[in-house]
């Protein structure tokens, strides 16, 4: 409806824009007022154009009035607030029109679909031979959303998982897990079963400290390195097993967390390795590059440190290997080239915040990007912290495995279904306990913003009340006890919706603002724009049920029209939950 009422408003007064001479007015816009008794809509279209009209803002605000006043299948009333903000206070048969248009459709977002522009979104981006910890959680699950709104919007969208799995780290694991992989494969064993992540995180841990205390392993590993980086055929056969038995339970843990991330979209340091020496040429080529104290680095202005110095982007070391620098520069040269990438997306913490300015600044300073319009954007966000306030941790000091968070969190959802629906069949219940454990963590995180930091509260997450994922899940899962009370079939149920009561109008303008708001987190990358919505959503269903009876009302066709609008509900808070990756449950 918005979108219909801005070209309402762009076409009804563009003949006065003309006459004061205004040829620019595309910038109008409506905003929704944060107190709806002042209209429907408001804009500040006067104020903005008057110094252009020559005139003042109150007589342009008459003008406008005046036109909009004549619109009588759109406004029941327009006023002027102010020093000339114009509120608008749509039809009931208006909004009528608009929510039954809406509502026919089979596609919800089928009106918001922008110009395509492929867009790559990297996230998640795990290491090789470490077991997820909490702290992947908000880069695979933020960076999942992102994604899959661009995508629903209609622009093409290649997922990307940038692993951790070159390098001296990966040289360190095959130096400690080569004798435990030839015990395996002579006995017979399956990698898996004889060398789990686990324990691939354990041999790393200790080939670090024992490179720390002893100068013969760590040059070992350096060797081990330099034969990987050689292509020494027997350490890849053993890099790429263990890339897959790693892989293996992230994809359990993706599954779980119902991520779009599959073998297909890994495009890890490995995958760029042949293509250092040619980005570092290409950058030498266009005369960015300067040598210092024999590193090849790029020079840029406005990073300086505190001395006023210009600082280095290193993209060759003094020793002729390269850095995290250089491999996303390779990246984003191949993105661009290759993947055809219009839109570049990194969702990391803001620790990166730093490097990751440096790296689109040297991309574009040194002219690598085969498509020099491409928006790079870093969505950052902040930590999960502890009832403490510190970082999530166990007792013993480490990084919670995020394997067991989720365990817990399901164990946990499991015991209130039990309590408060225990006529659910046993695997009824654990499939509820799951999505409603699993959801309360992601729900949790997606609702904040981004860059905040927030306590991890179970107690929280899995509260039936308030801004919670449960709290969602259960208004959906209501929805459909109301059809099955009602003998209908929600996926075929169609009726005209018509307004009755203030809280039927309230419902349908709400569910109106849910494509834009998918748009608004598409645009500014920030998830809880759709939390909030969704939330409020619910809350408004939740008024409109509680003052407009759906089953005991005795005029058929009001009854027909309130079960339509329940299902359309139903069906944005649906799809609103799988844009989030969260299950919306029939029964809880």
């Amino acid at each position: 409806m918005k979108k219909q009422l801005i070209n309402l408003i762009h076409n009804r007064l563009a003949g006065m824009f003309k006459r004061y001479g205004i040829e620019d007015y595309s910038f109008i816009d409506v905003q929704v007022p944060p107190d709806r008794t002042n209209g429907d809509f408001s804009m500040n279209a006067a104020m903005k154009l008057s110094k252009a009209a020559k005139c003042a803002p109150r007589q342009l605000a008459e003008e406008i009035k005046a036109i909009l006043e004549a619109e009588k299948d759109w406004f029941s009333r327009v006023d002027i607030a102010g020093p000339g903000f114009i509120n608008m206070y749509i039809a009931d048969g208006m909004i009528e029109k608009c929510f039954n248009d809406k509502a026919a459709g089979s596609v919800i977002l089928a009106d918001e679909a922008q110009k395509s522009e492929k867009t790559v979104v990297d996230y998640s981006s795990v290491n090789i031979a470490k077991q997820m910890h909490v702290g992947h959680l908000r880069s695979t699950i933020i960076g999942d959303v992102l994604a899959r709104v661009v995508e629903a919007l209609g622009n093409p969208v290649v997922r990307q998982n940038h692993l951790g799995d070159w390098g001296l780290p990966m040289a360190m694991v095959i130096y400690k897990a080569e004798p435990e992989i030839a015990a395996a494969e002579k006995a017979g064993v399956s990698l898996e079963k004889a060398l789990p992540l686990a324990r691939l995180e354990e041999l790393y841990k200790a080939a670090t400290a024992e490179s720390k205390e002893k100068p013969e392993v760590a040059e070992a590993c350096h060797q081990y390195l330099v034969r990987l980086q050689q292509g020494d055929k027997g350490l890849l056969d053993l890099w790429h097993k263990i890339t897959r038995v790693s892989m293996a339970e992230v994809y359990r843990i993706y599954r779980l967390l119902d991520v779009k991330l599959t073998e297909e979209h890994e495009c890890g340091e490995s995958f760029y390795r042949d293509m250092l020496a040619e980005t570092v040429e290409a950058i030498r080529k266009s005369g960015s590059l300067v040598e210092s104290e024999g590193a090849q680095c790029l020079f840029l202005d406005e990073f300086k440190s505190k001395e006023g110095n210009p600082l280095p982007v290193i993209v060759q070391k003094s020793d002729g290997g390269y850095n995290y620098a250089t491999f996303d520069l390779a990246a984003v040269r191949y993105r661009t080239a290759k993947l055809g990438a219009e839109r570049i997306v990194y969702v990391t913490d803001a620790r990166q915040a730093l490097h990751f300015k440096q790296f689109f600044a040297a991309a574009r300073h040194a002219g690598i990007l085969a498509n020099p319009d491409v928006k790079l954007e870093h969505v950052t966000f902040g930590a999960i912290l502890g009832e403490d306030g510190k970082p999530l941790k166990t007792r013993s000091g480490e990084n919670v495995k995020l394997a067991d968070l989720l365990s817990e969190a399901v164990d946990k959802a499991y015991a209130v279904v039990n309590e408060k629906n225990p006529g659910l069949s046993e695997e009824r219940k654990q499939e509820v306990a799951r999505m409603v454990g699993v959801g309360a963590i992601k729900y949790a995180d997606l609702a904040q913003n981004r860059n905040n930091d927030y306590v991890f509260s179970f107690d929280r997450m899995l509260a039936l009340n308030g801004n919670t994922a449960p709290y969602l899940q259960y208004a959906h899962a209501r929805i459909c006890s109301i059809f099955r009370r009602a003998g209908a079939d929600p996926d075929t149920f169609a009726a005209p919706m018509r307004i009755s009561q203030v809280e039927e109008r309230d419902l349908m303008i709400k569910l109106m603002e849910f494509g834009q708001t998918v748009v608004a987190v598409a645009t500014d990358l920030r998830p809880h724009i759709l939390c909030n919505y969704l939330y409020e959503l619910a809350t408004c269903f939740s008024s409109f049920y509680d003052k407009c009876p759906v089953m005991s009302c005795e005029d058929q066709s009001l009854k027909a029209s309130r079960l339509a609008v329940c299902n359309y509900t139903r069906r944005v808070l649906a799809l609103g939950l799988d844009l989030l990756g969260i299950a919306a449950p029939r029964e809880m």
